[in-house]
């Protein structure tokens, strides 16, 4: 397996005990301010980061600070709302739908936007990795205890998490002067916690809040640092390299580490179908990893700018440059 798939296998990993993280998490803490902590959390981390490393501030054109915003609102705000309910209403294994879903979606839209072309190939390799996600979670909501309607509206509010996270995907291809990872990703963990913050101070109180044990104060800053940090990183680093689909398809394996990480923090039972899909999700991500990365088409020039690190907006090759753009830096 290549660096590339390594890195997001990691990240993927690490993306599915977010969770885990955040079913124990609900557990004291409410939805707004669990997310205003972590998203805070990651906003100081990552500043920190930036500040030793690569100092500069982000200038995006008006173009891109509309794709920002709209990644925001959408893809930081929304997807938390909806992802953190849909935990809190069902389970964290079933709750592994989201993103067991998510190359379905993505790969429409990326279809349909981007005019990404799909492989026979490597449609069968999302097929096998959308079966086992999808299987798991489904056959597992079946053995549920949760009340039905509250089922329902769990799984209505991961259906509607899916969509923003493939709408999230897509709208990053659109930015066209390349930032980098970790500050792409410090900027919207910073812009996800001012949206945050007004509905967190509303529901916080002193009471509630001075009974929250240290594990769980601990479980909000992992998230910020290794989730909303190293995790959207590693996906947005490796998003230059590979296309949407493929990274996609690498998103089925979250559920999997989700599933089996809630076997160990929360002594949720191991069921054959649970075998059975993790081999479907990892035959279906192996098959899309095998096939070769099409070659990035080319685009004429635009004006040459750089950014306040000193990187160059395009690479030159002759009279022709690729412009690199990001997508994964969401802090979920």
């Amino acid at each position: 397996m290549r660096g590339v798939h390594f890195k997001m296998v990691l990240a993927t990993v690490l993306l599915g005990s977010y969770l885990v993280a955040s079913k124990l998490i609900l557990r004291e803490v409410p939805v707004f301010t669990a997310t205003f902590v972590r998203l805070a959390t990651s906003g100081a981390v990552l500043g920190f980061y930036v500040g030793l490393k690569s100092p500069g501030r982000i200038r995006p054109s008006r173009r891109d600070s509309l794709v920002l915003m709209m990644q925001t609102i959408v893809g930081v705000f929304l997807f938390s709302v909806f992802a953190m309910y849909g935990v809190r209403f069902t389970g964290a294994i079933e709750a592994g739908v989201i993103l067991g879903m998510v190359p379905v979606s993505v790969s429409v839209v990326a279809l349909v936007l981007l005019r990404e072309s799909l492989s026979r190939r490597r449609g069968v390799g999302i097929a096998f990795a959308v079966v086992g996600a999808v299987g798991i979670n489904v056959l597992n909501a079946g053995s549920s205890s949760a009340p039905s309607s509250h089922a329902a509206l769990g799984a209505l509010l991961l259906v509607c998490a899916v969509l923003c996270e493939a709408v999230f995907l897509t709208f990053g291809k659109l930015l066209t002067v390349a930032v980098e990872p970790v500050k792409l990703s410090l900027t919207l963990s910073v812009a996800g916690a001012l949206l945050f913050a007004v509905p967190a101070a509303i529901e916080f109180d002193w009471h509630w809040i001075s009974q929250v044990s240290w594990q769980t104060w601990a479980l909000m800053v992992y998230t910020g640092v290794a989730v909303n940090g190293v995790a959207v990183v590693l996906m947005y680093d490796s998003m230059d390299t590979v296309d949407t689909t493929t990274a996609a398809a690498f998103t089925a394996l979250t559920p999997v580490s989700g599933t089996i990480l809630s076997m160990v923090f929360i002594g949720e039972p191991l069921h054959p179908y649970h075998v059975l899909g993790m081999a479907l999700v990892v035959l279906g991500v192996f098959i899309v990893a095998k096939e070769p990365q099409p070659a990035t088409p080319a685009k004429l020039c635009p004006p040459v700018t750089a950014d306040p690190g000193g990187h160059l907006a395009g690479q030159f090759r002759g009279q022709v440059c690729t412009v690199t753009g990001g997508v994964d830096a969401r802090p979920i």
